[in-house]
């Protein structure tokens, strides 16, 4: 499954694996996101949202990104739910 996000006005796309039901990753296919982010994101499903870990709240582009791609899951992966 893949998904589609804006970040920073530039549109990405990411493929998501879902480790079971309540966790998933999304893995980048993108050189930038990946050598500023690292290869994938972990995201967890709990109440039919989409969260994330925010353990570096601090650092405000991982927290923007986190939040754009778990906006992104929950409207475009109803299937998770």
């Amino acid at each position: 499954m893949n998904i589609n996000f804006q970040f920073h006005g530039t549109l990405f796309n990411a493929g998501i694996t879902l480790k079971d039901e309540k966790s998933l990753i999304v893995e980048f296919d993108n050189l930038e996101l990946t050598s500023q982010f690292g290869p994938s994101l972990p995201f967890f499903v709990e109440n039919r949202s989409v969260n994330f870990n925010t353990f570096n709240l601090g650092h405000s582009e991982l927290y923007e990104l986190n939040s754009t791609i778990s906006k992104a899951i929950s409207e475009q992966c109803a299937e998770i739910f």
